[in-house]
């Protein structure tokens, strides 16, 4: 009948429409924002390890976003995620906990820091007390390039499960739970060398503990801060990279 014959004909259209629309969803997920290949999220390997992304948000030396940080979310290679997922197994039975504050570093945001540092300016009291802003470089506190970008380097911290830190110190980050380790997170002075001294014995001995975790899991410290770690064995040794920092 004419009427049948109408009604089944604009339903093949539909159906077509409606699987072509089903296949787009399907697949969008796939496309979204993905790594490249040997990239991970740190929460899909390991979400019990606190994540504190100081340039995704304004509690930073440059006291704005980072250019590349879409969202405060670690990324790193699977290799190094799958080491500190092993570090945070083993202090957890201490009533500790990891606490990263950087992650993988697009070489954007590499540039846009060596940019800002090059506009120059006076010492910042809370990041930077002695040294000019122009001179963050020379000194060697700002890189034109960064093993951030490689993705397994990492800046980090321990803090008591579940606990609040009281510490507040003068120079770097604000309180981010952590335990004393003598300054915050990026403060761009000698105080910050891992092996400082004079340090008073309780944040010496979180340095040590922090150094002695991280060594056994295969990374390296950087000498001027005792918060920076790159995995030895990092599997992009020569390669950088410039993908945004993002949720999913």
């Amino acid at each position: 009948m004419p009427g049948r014959a109408e009604r089944g004909a604009s339903r093949r259209p539909l159906l077509g429409a409606f699987f072509a629309a089903l296949a787009l969803a399907i697949a969008l997920p796939a496309r979204a924002n993905p790594l490249p290949a040997g990239f991970v999220r740190l929460a899909d390997i390991d979400p019990t390890i606190r994540q504190d992304i100081r340039y995704a948000g304004l509690e930073n030396f440059l006291h704005r976003k980072a250019d590349g940080y879409e969202a405060p979310v670690c990324i790193l290679t699977a290799q190094a995620a799958k080491a500190l997922s092993n570090i945070q197994k083993a202090i957890t039975a201490k009533g500790l906990t990891l606490v990263v504050f950087d992650c993988y570093r697009p070489a954007r945001a590499v540039a846009d820091m060596g940019s800002w540092t090059r506009e120059g300016g006076p010492p910042d009291p809370q990041w930077y007390p002695t040294v000019e802003r122009g001179d963050l470089i020379a000194k060697g506190y700002v890189g034109e390039l960064s093993s951030h970008s490689r993705g397994s380097t990492v800046d980090l911290a321990i803090a008591e499960t579940g606990k609040k830190s009281s510490i507040h110190p003068a120079c770097g980050a604000p309180d981010g739970g952590a335990l004393d380790f003598g300054t915050g997170f990026d403060c761009f002075d000698p105080m910050s060398e891992t092996a400082h001294r004079p340090l008073p014995a309780e944040a010496a001995t979180n340095r040590r503990m922090l150094l002695a975790a991280m060594r056994a899991a295969g990374f390296r410290n950087y000498a001027r801060e005792w918060w920076h770690f790159t995995l030895a064995k990092e599997p992009f040794p020569k390669q950088r990279f410039d993908f945004p920092v993002t949720a999913n």
